[in-house]
This record gives structure tokens, C-alpha cells and sequence, in this order.
């Protein structure tokens, strides 16, 4: 952005980042209510879903750092506070975060945030609007919706993620991930 003959530079600074995550989670509610069923519940939590848990050459140092941070917290529920802290480094956030609601408990609602491994500068962010934020609503396969007035259960790929079979492959990942 330029003003004047001097160009500003924009700074996604932890509090500008949490006023975007805040505005994105009110965002996220309101879409998600014209299309589901579910009574959500203000106070919310997040989970931490990198598009890709492992470390790929294409990282530099401190993705890399900022990556094993992020796996150290998988499936753990986390306030914005902790995803603040997690997700801000340096005044870089992750590229892109898709933002969906994974879970609508009747004490809390879950807010899964599936994110770039990537960590850039505010002017480098890939979604218009709050970025780094795109607000979305996973919509189930006709076999798993259940409609209610036009208006499905928000909560479908949380017990679809419960029914996977306990295959070998899931086996050999808790091993690995214990190591």
C-alpha cells in the first residue's frame, strides 16, 4: 500500500491477528447457522489441522520449528488465546486457514482450523476479506445427511471421523506419533 511517496508496510500483528480470528469465528457462526440445524455455543474452541503434518523440504527453519510445535497439540482443544500464540510467529500467520466448524457440544463449539504449513507477511495472504481466514461449512455426502426443516447436523464428520474402521494404518500412526 503506498501513502503519499512512502509505501506502509502491513504488519499482522498479534492484536490485529486476533481481532481477524474473532471476526472470522462471528463470520463462521452466522454462515453455518443458515445452513445447519445446531444450537452453537459462544464460547469455542479451536483444533490446529496443518494441510500436512510432516516436514517437507519446502519449509524453511522456522516453518519447520512452528510445524513440530503445531503436531505437539494435535486433536487438543485450544482457546484463541493459545491459538494466537500458535499460529502468529513473528509477525507471519499461515498463508491460508480454512475455518469450518467441526463439533457443536452443548457446552462448547468446535472450530476446526485447517491451515497453511506456510507462514507469510500480511501482504503475502491468499484469501480476501479476514484473511488469512476462509470461512466454510463442510457439507455431508447425501448418504450421511440428515435434514431438518432444509438444515443439517453440523456435528456429521465429527461421528463419521468416529465410525473409521481402527485399521492398521491408524495403528501405525499412534505408534509413530508416540515415538
Amino acid at each position: 500500500m503506498v501513502v503519499g511517496n512512502k509505501a506502509k508496510i502491513l504488519i499482522m500483528d498479534k492484536i490485529k491477528f486476533r481481532h481477524h480470528l474473532d471476526q472470522a469465528t462471528n463470520l463462521l457462526f452466522e454462515f453455518t447457522k443458515t445452513l445447519c440445524y445446531n444450537d452453537l455455543q459462544d464460547d469455542c474452541r479451536y483444533i490446529i489441522t496443518p494441510n500436512s503434518r510432516t516436514v517437507d523440504e519446502h519449509l524453511n527453519k522456522k516453518e519447520t520449528v512452528v510445524l513440530k510445535t503445531w503436531n505437539q497439540y494435535e486433536g487438543k482443544l485450544l482457546t484463541a488465546d493459545q491459538i494466537i500464540d500458535l499460529l502468529h510467529y513473528d509477525n507471519k500467520v499461515p498463508m491460508w486457514i480454512d475455518m469450518t466448524i467441526y463439533e457443536a457440544r452443548p457446552d462448547v463449539t468446535v472450530i476446526d482450523l485447517f491451515c497453511s504449513r506456510r507462514l507469510r507477511d500480511e501482504t503475502e495472504l491468499m484469501h480476501p476479506g479476514v484473511p488469512p481466514f476462509h470461512i466454510q461449512v463442510a457439507i455431508p455426502p447425501d448418504n450421511l445427511k440428515i435434514e431438518v426443516d432444509g438444515r443439517f447436523d453440523i456435528n456429521w464428520k465429527k461421528k463419521h471421523d468416529k465410525q473409521k474402521p481402527n485399521g492398521i494404518l491408524n495403528r501405525l500412526k499412534r505408534l509413530i506419533k508416540k515415538n
